[in-house]
């Protein structure tokens, strides 16, 4: 018996869908609009039909509520990559007509295609997952900005204090409320003392007492002047630390809900930690989408260039054409790994004798994380130490 495919073009306020039952023997045209009580009337439509197969293009974020309705009713969902509808549209077809109706019935016959035990329910919290994980890498990116922009402000307004740790939540409240020396200078010691105490003993104690402090104001030769741009960017760094804080925990929460096991298997790694392993995870989705650990380095991008001409072979650097995100974190594992992994650790130092220079020697442990890690989630085991 044929199954009935669903094909859906999507947009921000309104979407077609069509219907393909039997092979293309029954075809339903129709549109809703983006909203709750549309959605359930879509489901109303299709009811009728056993097991349907939703299928719709990733649209970057307006496909997202529909799939999680879809998904939160039962249904199997699956977001196509539309570079793979347009390949198929132009392996079918030379017509270039293109219209909503006509969008929706071309997603659909590309899903007639897809076999049925695919798994697929899993995309769409994979987009959910990945839009957390995007954030949380741009919101960290942030933090390390405004940490360089708080230093250079301090440089001008009162250097003496970057002899400490200016970036505790303690120094940070401190500096919102006296940015420079003369402000500091000013104040009296139980605002000084106040400024200096943890609230409810939280967060690093900075090594600085009262009169130490009020040292450092009166001996300070900074410009009283710069102290609103300290202010602002100690407010601004508390704020994105707060921030980061919080969707860090979203995101390892939302991969746990789903690869406990996964995120287990790769902090087995010595070295490997959890928001690592959850990036990791949130960017290449299910380790099944990789048939052997070399596509799973050519999504990372850390496959070689490769020139060909005749006799002529040669290696090049790294082609750089998959995952800068996974790259990224890829690099912080093997950064880990080296700190605390000795077997890894070796092989780094091999590399190294070898004569391959640090980036290269990395990127030869990157590749060897990749290979080890899919190995582990393709059988579903722990790291055992080599002894």
């Amino acid at each position: 018996m044929m199954s009935t495919i669903i094909g859906i073009d999507v947009s921000q306020k309104s979407s077609s869908f069509c219907i393909l039952s039997d092979g293309e023997t029954q075809v339903i045209h129709g549109s809703f609009s983006m909203d709750r009580n549309r959605f359930d009337s879509l489901l109303k439509t299709t009811s009728h039909f056993e097991s349907p197969r939703f299928f719709m293009e990733s649209t970057g974020r307006y496909h997202i509520p529909l799939a999680h309705h879809l998904l939160q009713n039962g249904h199997t969902t699956t977001i196509v990559n539309p570079v793979l509808v347009k390949q198929f549209s132009n392996a079918n077809t030379l017509r270039k007509t293109k219209t909503d109706k006509i969008d929706a019935q071309l997603v659909a016959r590309y899903g007639q295609q897809v076999p049925k035990e695919r798994k697929v329910n899993q995309r769409a919290m994979d987009d959910q997952r990945l839009s957390i994980a995007r954030r949380r890498e741009q919101v960290a990116e942030d933090v390390a900005k405004v940490k360089t922009q708080l230093k250079a402000d301090l440089t001008v307004a009162w250097p003496e204090l970057l002899a400490y740790n200016v970036f505790t939540q303690t120094m940070l409240r401190l500096l919102t409320q006296f940015p420079c020396a003369q402000d500091a200078q000013e104040a009296t010691d139980e605002r000084l003392a106040l400024a200096l105490k943890s609230p409810k003993g939280r967060g690093r104690t900075i090594g600085l007492s009262v009169e130490k402090l009020r040292q450092l104001a009166n001996e300070s030769i900074g410009i009283a002047s710069y102290g609103p741009l300290v202010a602002n960017s100690a407010h601004n760094l508390l704020f994105l630390e707060q921030s980061l804080s919080q969707l860090t925990e979203t995101l390892v929460a939302l991969v746990r809900e789903t690869q406990d096991e996964e995120m287990e298997i790769i902090t087995s790694i010595p070295g490997i930690g959890e928001i690592t392993a959850a990036h990791f995870l949130a960017e290449i989705g299910s380790i099944d989408r990789f048939e052997r650990y070399q596509n799973l380095i050519a999504f990372c991008g850390t496959d070689p260039s490769i020139y060909e001409s005749g006799n002529i072979l040669k290696r090049g650097r790294i082609t750089k054409r998959g995952n800068t995100s996974l790259r990224k974190y890829l690099y912080l594992m093997a950064t880990g790994v080296i700190r605390c992994n000795a077997h890894l650790k070796a092989y780094y130092d091999k590399k190294r004798e070898e004569g391959f220079p640090h980036r290269k020697a990395m990127v030869a442990l990157m590749n060897k994380i990749i290979k080890t890690l899919f190995a582990m989630l393709k059988k579903k085991e722990m790291y055992i130490v080599p002894s």
